[in-house]
């Protein structure tokens, strides 16, 4: 685990019916963190979303179908990493405050993730910087 940026590992529970993945529950929150927002994005061929980062807002993602290459870079230290997410690796990105972070489909088939947030996105007073990384 690196210390900035976790990748939570979860266990789903499977069953003939098929499994049930647990993204999130209140006891993996900081006392000081809160959720506002949750959604679900579809990233078709050759798209990337984020190349961004958040000053206040924490973020966890999980990719629920397909693959999506994640490019991550700590503003503090400068560290980079890249990594492959499917739901075939049952993790949870958490992503801090100051962390770049970027998805990209190299795939022909759409991703789709579920991201979290503790902050809900307000146009008139972003907590969103852009900046390339992917």
């Amino acid at each position: 685990m690196e210390n900035w940026f976790e990748l939570i590992h979860i266990k789903p529970y499977e069953d003939m019916r098929g499994s049930l993945k647990k993204l999130l529950m209140i006891s993996q929150l900081n006392e000081d963190e809160k959720i506002e927002e949750i959604y679900v994005l579809l990233s078709n061929q050759g798209s990337v979303r984020g190349n961004h980062y958040h000053k206040e807002t924490l973020e966890y993602f999980s990719v629920i179908s397909g693959k999506a290459k994640v490019a991550l870079k700590n503003l503090e230290t400068g560290a980079f990493e890249e990594m492959i997410l499917s739901a075939s690796n049952n993790v949870i990105l958490k992503v801090p405050p100051n962390v770049v972070h970027a998805f990209k489909n190299e795939e022909e088939e759409p991703f789709i993730m579920i991201a979290i947030s503790s902050k809900e996105y307000n146009k008139d007073a972003t907590d969103t910087f852009p900046m390339t990384i992917i």
